[in-house]
C-alpha cells in the first residue's frame, strides 16, 4: 500500500500544474480501466470548490470585515466557494479580523500586492480564480456574474465594473468618467485591460504566462501589466458589467 500512495505522490508532484489536472492523473493511474468522463466525474467530486477568491492586504482593517462580510453572502452557495486573504505583512489589526470570519488566512513577509495574489492563487483549490481589492464590497450576485462568462471555453480572464458613493467631487467626476468608460466596454466583444478590483483567470492560463509581476513592489499597474501580456499572446478577456463592486476609500476614485 505505502508503494501505491508512493506512485500517486509521485505522479502528483512530477506532472501537470493544476490542482485538477493532478488529480485526474491520479485517478486515471488508479482507475485506468474507467472511461475518462467516469474519472472526471470523480475528480470534480475530490475537488473542494469551484471557485477561490483572492483578497490580498496591506494594513486594512479599516474595510477588510466590510469586504469579506459581502464575499461570504454571495448569492452561489458558500460551499462551492473559498477566500482566501493573503495578509502582505499588515501592522494592524488586518489578520486578526481575516481569523475571525470563515476564510482561509496566509501571512507573508511584506512583498506587495502583485506577490501577495500570486500566493494567493497557490494556495487556491479550484480552478477560476477571482480577485477583489481589501477597500472593496461586491454585490450580491458578484460571483455569479464574473463566472458566467466562463461558460464560453474561450474565455480567458474576465473584468467586473466598478462603482463608488464616495461624495467628494474627485471621486464623483472619476465615476462619471469610469460609467463612460463602461459603457463603451460593454460593446467591446473583448478588451485588453482586466483590473484587480474586480477580476478573474483561469488558473492554468494565469500560471501560463506567469501570474503577476513581482518587480512591482506596489499596487502600481501590475494589473495592467499582466494583462497586457495577456493580450500579446491572444488570450480572450470579456467585460460583465453587471459584476460590480463598491470601492470605499480610494483616494481618486
Amino acid at each position: 500500500m505505502s508503494v501505491v500512495f508512493y506512485l500517486a505522490g509521485w505522479i502528483f508532484t512530477q506532472y501537470e500544474t493544476t490542482i485538477a489536472e493532478r488529480v485526474k492523473s491520479v485517478m486515471l493511474f488508479f482507475y485506468g480501466g474507467l472511461s475518462t468522463n467516469v474519472c472526471a466525474h470523480l475528480m470534480t467530486d475530490m475537488l473542494k470548490y469551484k471557485y477561490s477568491i483572492i483578497v490580498p492586504v496591506y494594513n486594512g482593517e479599516q474595510t477588510l470585515s466590510r469586504c469579506l462580510l459581502a464575499l461570504e453572502q454571495q448569492s452561489v452557495a458558500r460551499q462551492l466557494y473559498e477566500i482566501i486573504v493573503v495578509d502582505d505583512g499588515s501592522t494592524d489589526q488586518s489578520a486578526e479580523i481575516a481569523r475571525q470570519l470563515s476564510v482561509t488566512c496566509y501571512h507573508q513577509k511584506n512583498s506587495g500586492p502583485a506577490a501577495a495574489r500570486n500566493k494567493g492563487v497557490e494556495l487556491a483549490g479550484a480552478e477560476l480564480i477571482f480577485f477583489t481589492d481589501a477597500d472593496c464590497i461586491v454585490n450580491r450576485d458578484w460571483l455569479e456574474q464574473m463566472a458566467l462568462p466562463f461558460t464560453k471555453s474561450e474565455v480567458t480572464a474576465v473584468k467586473g465594473a466598478y462603482r463608488t458613493e464616495q461624495r467628494s467631487i474627485v471621486a464623483r467626476f472619476c465615476q462619471l468618467e469610469f460609467a463612460e468608460r463602461f459603457k463603451m466596454l460593454s460593446r467591446c466583444v473583448s478588451i485588453d485591460m482586466v483590473d484587480t478590483y474586480s477580476a478573474a483567470f483561469r488558473r492554468k492560463k494565469f500560471q501560463t504566462v506567469g501570474g503577476f509581476d513581482t518587480a512591482f513592489p506596489v499596487a502600481n499597474n501590475e494589473d495592467t501589466e499582466l494583462s497586457y501580456r495577456m493580450a500579446a499572446q491572444g488570450h480572450l478577456m470579456v467585460f460583465n458589467p453587471n459584476a460590480v463592486v463598491q470601492h470605499l476609500n480610494h483616494p481618486d476614485s
